[in-house]
């Protein structure tokens, strides 16, 4: 697909998703519930176990995770057709992705180690090492923001690629464990939290959690249409439509939506 065309796509489905009646919309029941609206449903790659999920120069980028089957590939969201660009070894297991200074970073699970590529001819350039477990990458601009499964947040110096900050996340009082796939949007760090349908949206000067999305709505009809999916994983923002692209591991679709 040219990379120039997915603005345009992702436009024409929100101009046409609009027409319609909503498929889905969450009910303010707390002050931190963010309300949205889905747009429209797109075709995902079943085969996809969903690690990490970004949109980088109007291109829709999937990281995957299983040893064996791990990948990064561009994909086209009005197929779902993947393009991989990077295989691991089958001794990895990958886990999630960003981009940045032309710099992609893709992390891997238990083997705690990440690998650097070329974002213009995905060349493996580099390889770094960390002490957690490696589940989910994003960046602020500066530095590589990563999440290993727990409450806390890893900044990443990029010119170390070492911890430069750990950044402890809550709810109130409570610490928000699992945190799994990651996507920075207009200053502030959406999460997905493993195992659940609840998206939440992080300040990342004090870690508190000032919102949440409840995505099960989608996670149910998931569920019921495809019993032998996994879990709610996989957040990119589209900043020329300024819309959030949302899947699952395994999903066969995934849902564009628009935050109210």
């Amino acid at each position: 697909m040219n990379n120039r065309l997915l603005p345009a796509v992702l436009l024409a489905l929100i101009v046409l998703g609009c027409g319609e009646k909503k498929t889905a919309e969450t009910t303010a029941v707390d002050p931190l519930n963010i309300s949205f609206s889905v747009i429209s449903t797109l075709p995902h790659e079943p085969d996809a176990f969903t690690e990490g999920l970004t949109i980088h120069n109007n291109r829709v980028l999937e990281s995957t995770g299983q040893n064996g089957k791990s990948w990064v590939a561009e994909v086209d969201p009005a197929t779902g057709n993947h393009d991989k660009k990077i295989i691991l070894d089958s001794r990895y297991f990958g886990e999630g992705m960003t981009v940045l200074n032309n710099k992609l970073y893709y992390l891997t699970w238990q083997t705690k180690i990440g690998f650097v590529y070329d974002i213009r001819t995905y060349k493996q350039i580099g390889e770094f090492n960390y002490d957690n477990e490696g589940w989910g990458l994003t960046h602020d601009g500066k530095n590589l923001i990563m999440s290993a499964g727990t409450d806390k947040l890893y900044f990443l110096d990029t010119a170390t690629l070492k911890v430069a900050r750990t950044l402890s996340v809550k709810n109130g009082n409570i610490a928000v464990k699992n945190l799994n796939e990651l996507e920075y949007v207009n200053g502030y760090i959406f999460a997905n939290v493993y195992e659940t349908s609840t998206i939440v949206k992080i300040d990342p000067g004090t870690g508190k959690v000032v919102g949440h999305l409840d995505l099960s709505v989608q996670v149910d009809e998931i569920k019921r249409m495809f019993p032998n999916t996994n879990e709610l994983n996989g957040i990119a923002y589209d900043k020329n439509s300024n819309a959030l692209l949302i899947t699952g591991k395994n999903w066969p679709r995934s849902y564009l939506i628009k935050l109210q």
